[in-house]
Order: structure tokens, then sequence, then C-alpha cells
């Protein structure tokens, strides 16, 4: 069974409470609601985290973190660089412009074992 969006996302909110990164304006008639694109959390550190949501991604589980690279987690990946425009928006400054590190989890585990590092 393959680890998805679908399947992070309850445990990110149970973990991390709602998105904190919603459409702050109304141009595309979408305000307060969840954007497209990634899904930003707050890990009640002074850190951030940010969950890639763009249709070609959600059959698997993608996050940005802020550095460091993390240790050696099985079913974490090391992804190269990636950026997403939606994380230069102030609430993800310490992910955008390439900042953050862009991670594969392929397992619940592995993904349980990171945010546990993380925050």
């Amino acid at each position: 069974m393959t680890f998805r969006v679908l399947d992070a996302l309850p445990i990110l909110c149970r973990k991390f409470g709602e998105t904190i990164n919603k459409v702050p304006d109304n141009r595309t008639g979408r305000i307060g609601l969840e954007n497209k694109k990634v899904m930003g959390f707050d890990v009640g550190t002074g850190k951030v985290l940010a969950l890639d949501v763009e249709d070609a991604n959600l059959g698997c589980v993608k996050i940005w973190i802020e550095p460091p690279v993390p240790p050696a987690i099985t079913g974490i990946t090391v992804l190269p660089t990636s950026e997403s425009h939606d994380l230069h928006r102030a609430t993800l400054a310490a992910l955008g412009h390439k900042k953050g590190i862009y991670l594969q989890a392929d397992t619940k585990a592995g993904f349980e074992d990171l945010l546990n590092w993380y925050a």
C-alpha cells in the first residue's frame, strides 16, 4: 500500500492543528480556503513545515522542512531542492526560495518518526 497525501494530512492536522496558509485574498473567490498547492503547518517550536499537495504529487507524500537535513530515517528520502511560489508567503518564508529541505515519506512509520524528530 502506498502512503499518500490523504494518509498524511490527518496526521499533520492531529499533531499540529489547522493549516497556517489559507488563501489570503478573494481574487479567485477562495478567501479563507485551503491552498491548492502547499499546506503549511506551525509545529509549535518556531518552525514550520509544508505538505506538497500539487495534483501530480497526491499519490505520494512530499514535504518541506526547515534545515538541517534530518538524520537517516527508514522510509524518508531527501529529494533535490524544489520550489513552490506558495512557499513565499510570510507564514512559510523559512521554506521559500529553496531554503527548505524537500523530503519524501514512503511509510507512515517513517513519516511519524520524521515529525517527532522535527517537532
